[in-house]
């Protein structure tokens, strides 16, 4: 099948999945061959790889905003999506068109030839190749799976960041934190600084800043942050600052801060207060603010926490907000530890209502409901299970009143089709 620029995205899409046997086939070797015959020149660009097992839309997002605040063009190349592909590619937070992406994908069919690349490895080489068509002073790259042997790592970053190493993936890239850190330290590049947010660094990520001899910060003893009196203190070298608390995870805000302090970009206090104020990344500690449930519905979050480390943090800062119940509507796929990622919200929720997702990779939600009453020990009387997302919410608000909260989680997909469905405020 040869399809043209002129193709429809969904057309692209498809041929995209289609090329390539399976979905993750670790190793550079065919995106660096076609990544070579790009001849993509990013001198001039201050490149910034973002790795880590959660945090690393937030600080992508909260680098790009800071960017946008010293009046620099930035582009920032993410993964995955929720409504539309087209949010893997932002330009001073703006998205491209369909005809942008279209074009892009020619691009890279005419350089690869004979070479099979995987939908993600084509995804991240057009990304690539949109982000170099713009006049470009930064492009924020986050990694889509590890970091060693991800696709962006084709890429020499002038500053390297990993935000935290949990265990997610394992099946490719270990099963202990120590070979998950030694994946993620593979973004790291000889002399060049690397900002690291991980509060428990496993002795492998120190042992690897030595062997790639790059120049680390690191969370706790280079820059900290604390909570007080409601506000979000930061401090990295001479600089200390308080700013309103943040909307995004205040790790992820620390360690995008102290990117840019590494930088020595000319941000003020008012505008990190901006930036703090402002920067928002559906699906994490999202609130609905507009929605059909009406006024009085509960507050309706959405987080695609997948993982054990990212349903921590979601319990801790749910707990801060201390509503009277959660009714907690969770999607999750089946490769994921169901027990592991549900087990911190235990103690917060009021009911259940697992769910299923419209992709093959996803759990059943009779599955995972059997999972929560017989690992976790939750009563048969408090699980619910649904066949979507909206359909757990609906069933959740006809309980829930405007004091409660009802909570959408457990991948990205889940949150995908909570939206498809959603009509419109």
């Amino acid at each position: 099948m040869t399809l043209t620029a002129d193709a429809s995205l969904m057309e692209w899409l498809t041929h995209l999945e289609s090329i390539h046997p399976v979905g993750i086939d670790m190793g550079l070797d065919r995106v660096q061959a076609v990544y070579q015959r790009l001849n993509l020149d990013w001198s001039g660009v201050t490149v910034i790889t973002v790795a880590g097992t959660n945090g690393k839309g937030t600080t992508c997002a909260f680098i790009e905003a800071a960017a946008i605040q010293c009046g620099y063009e930035v582009g920032v190349y993410s993964s995955p999506h929720i409504n539309t592909y087209n949010e893997r590619v932002r330009i001073n937070q703006q998205l491209l068109d369909d005809t942008a992406h279209t074009q892009a994908f020619a691009a890279i069919e005419a350089a690869r030839g004979n070479i099979s690349l995987t939908y993600f490895e084509f995804g991240t080489l057009a990304g690539l190749w949109l982000l170099h068509q713009q006049a470009l002073d930064v492009a924020v790259l986050e990694v889509g799976l590890g970091g060693r042997l991800d696709a962006i790592n084709v890429v020499d970053p002038d500053i390297a960041v990993i935000t935290s190493i949990g265990l997610d993936h394992q099946a490719f890239l270990g099963d202990t934190r120590a070979l998950i850190a030694q994946e993620k330290a593979g973004i790291m590049r000889a002399g060049k600084p690397v900002i690291i947010g991980e509060p428990e660094p496993p002795h492998t990520l120190r042992e690897a800043v030595v062997s790639y001899a790059a120049d680390a910060q690191w969370v706790g003893q280079d820059f900290a942050y604390h909570i007080e009196h409601n506000l979000f203190h930061f401090k990295m070298g001479s600089t200390q600052l308080s700013l309103p608390l943040p909307h995004i995870p205040f790790p992820n805000a620390a360690t995008a801060m102290a990117v840019v302090h590494q930088l020595a970009w000319p941000v003020s206090a008012s505008q990190w207060a901006y930036c703090a104020a402002h920067t928002r990344l559906n699906g994490r500690l999202t609130v609905l603010t507009e929605h059909a449930f009406g006024s009085e519905a509960p507050v309706i979050m959405l987080d695609a926490a997948h993982n054990i480390q990212a349903s921590e943090y979601l319990a801790t800062h749910i707990a801060h907000l201390a509503p009277r119940r959660v009714f907690a509507v969770c999607g999750i796929m089946q490769d994921k530890d169901w027990a592991g990622v549900c087990a911190p919200l235990v103690p917060l929720v009021s009911h259940w209502y697992p769910c299923d997702v419209q992709i093959e990779r996803a759990a059943k939600g009779s599955d995972i409901a059997a999972c929560l009453v017989n690992s976790l020990a939750i009563s048969k009387t408090q699980v619910t299970a649904v066949n979507t997302p909206y359909e757990g919410v609906v069933n959740a608000i006809k309980t829930a009143t405007n004091q409660d909260l009802v909570l959408i989680f457990g991948s990205f997909f889940t949150l995908s089709d909570f939206y498809a469905q959603l009509p419109s405020a």
